[in-house]
């Protein structure tokens, strides 16, 4: 080390074993959920207090992910490992609503997003029974901006 101009250390192990853990999310106006050793499984009815923004939440991570959850980049393996403790299969959300002729919009960095088309069921409709749905995960000052509506605790 004699020689060493510059030491860069990484205490959470992101850049030396290429692995994240989500410690926290905000799902709703007064929900906080903390589990940062990664190891337990929440209960689901800790997950969201709404069943609608619970469902909303695990369609997002399984269907705006790419990879699996033993291969992907570590942003989206940390999202989809956290849905996992939380119960959710997110092989199964892909399977039932991405379509074979999916719309993705790959995150690049000049958009600093990334957006995925859902085809929902007759069921499922939105509220301007639309049978389509996106999620978008990015930059939050960019998400931010294009938003008209927000989900409060009660979904």
């Amino acid at each position: 080390m004699g020689g060493a101009n510059n030491i860069c250390s990484d205490k959470t192990g992101t850049l030396t074993k290429n692995q994240m853990t989500w410690t926290q999310i905000w799902a709703g106006a007064d929900f906080k959920i903390k589990n940062p050793d990664g190891t337990d499984k929440l209960e689901v009815n800790l997950f969201c207090k709404s069943e609608f923004t619970k469902n909303l939440l695990a369609q997002a991570v399984s269907c705006n992910t790419v990879g699996t959850s033993t291969e992907a980049q570590a942003t989206e393996l940390a999202m989809l490992k956290f849905i996992i403790r939380c119960g959710v299969d997110y092989e199964f959300l892909r399977k039932r609503y991405l379509p074979k002729e999916m719309i993705r919009f790959q995150f690049d960095s000049a958009r600093k997003r990334m957006s995925t088309v859902l085809e929902l069921k007759d069921d499922e409709k939105t509220e301007h029974n639309y049978p389509k749905r996106i999620h978008i995960k990015g930059a939050s000052e960019i998400i931010l901006e294009t938003c008209t509506h927000y989900l409060n605790q009660d979904g």
